[in-house]
């Protein structure tokens, strides 16, 4: 799998060192960026106005290569590389070879997240603070450039953007806020046409999961209405970003828990209750539409997520495989937000399997769900989900749990069965669009 390795310090220390870094850093990070904008442009600024909103993704970018095309052209952006000062390489997501995400991702390739700032001359033009902030760039390299331009894309096609030169009027309220996109050659890379796509977001927002939040929540032992109160204000946000989503023509494709992130709020106790979450990563999503891989570009194909889903062969039906693609999407949404408040009440795990001692007396393997991914296969249905809200309601560690979902007339058990209880029968969007109404969230 992709492995984050973050350095472990507060948010607060980590700015602070970032900040000393940056007078001995600046200029050899300047330096890099020169010679990667030299390459593409002459060192000059390009007119982002003048050049065609087009997307080149995994093979196409290489045919543009060869074809003698400009495989820089992915798409408006009001920042280019020659923006930003590098202060410090703070992570870096590794994909490799036997990872389950290489399916969509080459192994060898990363994600690199760098600390930078805005140079002083581009921070001038910035409104409110932008300029002033430490940002984080995400450098999509090699094949995982395709994750980036995915993102890229589906922020400007669901039209929550704000780093165009025209933005969105919309407020992405329900998305995770990318702020900035450029394209460059790759940081050390091993060719010199390897390309990398770069997404800039804000330092603050670095790791702002509701996972993370409901881990907070737990160890202060708020009491269950408290709890109730922000869990529903979270799922709020991501059932309505995920409608949003589907609507648009995607599927999300890489939904789990630390995809539902906080937007605004949740950094203290006073505003704990106006928290506001939404979705993150959308480098995987997929084309709901498109019949076929071209016409998909640069997105997935809602029959490769299907496949992923364990329903294959559905190349030539993409009706229904959009149809998978999103109750896959809704399933994981539901698992996600059923982890969120298993964490936030601190629920013991009644759903794993105890190994049982085999014939010999020597411990069976037994699968254990801990993430809940095997309690609910896709097209589970009702019966599945009726079993696993009776093991709750038997269960010793889950009494809050069950309290908090079974309120104002079981309403969190009807919200969430409408994501993890579908049967093969229903319909995804009718069922989404009832839960993003439902009296739990509304």
């Amino acid at each position: 799998m992709a492995n984050l390795h973050l350095r472990a310090a507060s948010r607060a220390s980590a700015a602070r060192t970032l900040l000393v870094f940056s007078s001995i850093l600046s200029r050899q990070s300047h330096e890099v960026f020169r010679k990667k904008n030299a390459a593409l442009g002459g060192g000059q600024r390009r007119s982002q106005a003048s050049r065609p909103a087009t997307m080149v993704c995994g093979a196409a970018a290489a045919d543009a290569r060869k074809g003698g095309s400009d495989p820089t052209d992915v798409g408006y952006s009001r920042f280019d590389a020659s923006d930003f000062v590098i202060l410090d390489q703070i992570g870096e997501i590794k994909f490799g070879k036997d990872a389950p995400t290489t399916v969509f991702v080459g192994g060898g390739s990363s994600i690199r997240l760098y600390a930078a700032r805005l140079n002083p001359d581009r921070a001038k033009y910035e409104p409110g603070d932008v300029g002033s902030q430490i940002l984080v760039l995400k450098e999509h390299t090699r094949a995982a450039g395709d994750l980036g331009r995915r993102e890229w894309a589906a922020y400007q096609q669901l039209g929550i953007d704000n780093f165009s030169v025209i933005p969105s009027a919309k407020d992405p309220t329900n998305f995770a806020p990318v702020i900035g996109t450029f394209v460059t050659q790759t940081v050390a890379g091993i060719t010199e046409d390897e390309l990398s796509v770069w997404t800039v977001t804000r330092y603050e927002d670095l790791d702002r999961t509701a996972l993370g939040l409901a881990r907070a929540i737990a160890s202060r032992n708020y009491a269950a209405d408290k709890i109730k109160r922000i869990y529903r204000r979270i799922c709020a946000g991501a059932v309505s970003a995920l409608l949003t989503t589907h609507t648009g023509g995607l599927a999300h494709g890489g939904l789990d828990a630390s995809a539902v992130v906080i937007v605004r709020g949740g950094t203290d106790d006073d505003d704990l209750g106006e928290v506001q979450s939404g979705l993150s990563s959308f480098g995987y999503c997929a084309n709901l539409n498109a019949k076929t891989p071209e016409m998909a570009s640069p997105y997935l194909t809602a029959a490769t997520l299907a496949g992923s889903a364990g329903r294959r062969g559905l190349d030539k039906d993409p009706v229904l495989a959009g149809v998978v693609a999103r109750k896959e999407d809704m399933r994981r949404l539901g698992i996600a937000l059923l982890e969120i408040l298993i964490e936030a009440t601190r629920t013991t795990p009644f759903w794993q399997t105890t190994p049982k001692p085999s014939s010999d007396g020597s411990p069976d393997i037994v699968p254990s769900p801990s993430a809940l991914g095997t309690t609910f296969p896709l097209g589970g249905g009702t019966p599945v989900w009726d079993e696993f809200r009776k093991k709750a309601q038997d269960a010793n560690g889950a009494a809050e749990l069950c309290a908090i979902l079974s309120d104002d007339g079981d309403a969190g058990w009807d919200f969430l069965g409408l994501l993890l209880g579908m049967n093969e029968g229903d319909n995804p969007l009718l069922q989404l669009t009832r839960a993003e109404s439902h009296p739990f969230v509304a």
